[in-house]
């Protein structure tokens, strides 16, 4: 079993992959994902910037740009809408991305992802909102032979994403649990390189969170998988989340200064404490109680992280985060097959 973080892609969650070792790469496929900004080159720029900056030689990323097709080409030296681009100026720095694509893009967000996806070689991801689906099984599967029509691939070259979107409690685990398993049965009648069930569970906000008191959110999205899981006819899906943020990305006019906060993965849970502003004095202060705290149970080896994860890495605005690892019952067997290799063997051979 593999772990599928779906992390927004900022300088912190950059910088965490970085810090990676060489076991944990070969079990996880980070999806990064490029949201809408106030200036699009600036988002797509700032994005390459940081892939070329920290991302491990040998880590392929999955990049989704589906928000962005609407806002139009890029500009500034590479052609095409973000996609294009992106994966442009990945194969100049000798970086392989992996596309991620839906049945409800358009045709021609679709067309940058089959030139993308063409020049990489690395295949695909289809996300498939559960959420959203089409009336009947029968109509899942035309939609799909359809899209991956569109972009050139085949289920044995595509990593297929079950994204359950925000789970605010258990009854909504609850609710969901009969639609993932329904749609996995049907994933399974067809040859996929990887199939993943994600949600996320972190609230839209911390307000309701008290200052400087060390609070624990339950991870639901766990929850669904292991549901899913043991009702699974067959091994069980990746396990996939959205790490410690919401699910649904804020507006760009919302993104604002936060106060310092850390959050941390404690087994079922999210340890979350925060601060009243957003100062480099503050998130000291935060560091230092969590790290007093029993939910930090192993602290010379705690700084590297459950079972492999990444060190804490200061975002910017002083709020330290980290992407997640998979729910560790018992120590994961080792992935079914070999990393691929890919045509990425060098140093950047050009500039951001």
């Amino acid at each position: 079993m593999e772990y599928v973080p779906i992390l927004r892609g900022k300088a912190g969650e950059f910088i965490a992959l970085s810090h990676i070792g060489a076991q944990v790469q070969a079990r996880i496929r980070p999806l990064l994902e490029v949201h809408p900004d106030r200036r699009l080159a600036d988002v797509v720029q700032t994005f390459a910037r940081h892939a070329g900056d920290h991302l491990p030689a040998q880590l392929t990323v999955t990049v989704d740009c589906g928000q962005l097709w609407q806002q139009g080409a890029v500009g500034t030296g590479y052609r095409g809408h973000a996609m294009r681009w992106l994966s442009e100026h990945f194969e100049q720095w000798l970086q392989t991305l992996i596309p991620a694509f839906r049945t409800t893009d358009p045709v021609g967000s679709l067309d940058e992802i089959r030139r993308a996806q063409r020049a990489h070689g690395a295949g695909g991801c289809l996300r498939i909102d559960l959420h959203h689906l089409p009336g009947s099984p029968g109509d899942l599967t035309e939609d799909v032979r359809a899209v991956l029509a569109a972009v050139a691939l085949t289920p044995q070259d595509t990593d297929l994403l079950l994204d359950a979107g925000y789970l605010p409690g258990p009854d909504a685990v609850t609710a969901l649990v009969p639609r993932a398993l329904a749609v996995l049965g049907w994933a399974r009648a067809h040859p996929w390189r990887h199939i993943a069930l994600a949600a996320g569970a972190f609230p839209p906000s911390l307000r309701r969170v008290r200052p400087y008191v060390l609070t624990a959110l339950r991870r639901h999205e766990l929850d669904l998988w292991e549901h899913v899981a043991r009702g699974a006819a067959g091994p069980p899906p990746d396990f996939g989340d959205h790490g410690v943020t919401h699910p649904d990305p804020p507006e760009p006019a919302e993104v604002r200064a936060a106060p310092a906060n850390l959050r941390y993965t404690g087994g079922r849970h999210w340890h979350v404490v925060r601060a009243v502003d957003a100062t480099g004095l503050e998130a000291l202060r935060l560091c230092r109680q969590l790290t007093r705290a029993g939910v930090w149970d192993h602290p010379p080896r705690r700084l590297l992280g459950r079972r492999g994860d990444p060190p804490p890495c200061p975002r910017p605005r002083d709020r330290p985060r980290q992407p997640r690892p998979a729910p560790c019952l018992g120590d994961l067997p080792p992935p079914g097959r070999g990393r691929r290799s890919h045509r990425r063997t060098g140093p950047p051979v050009g500039g951001a």
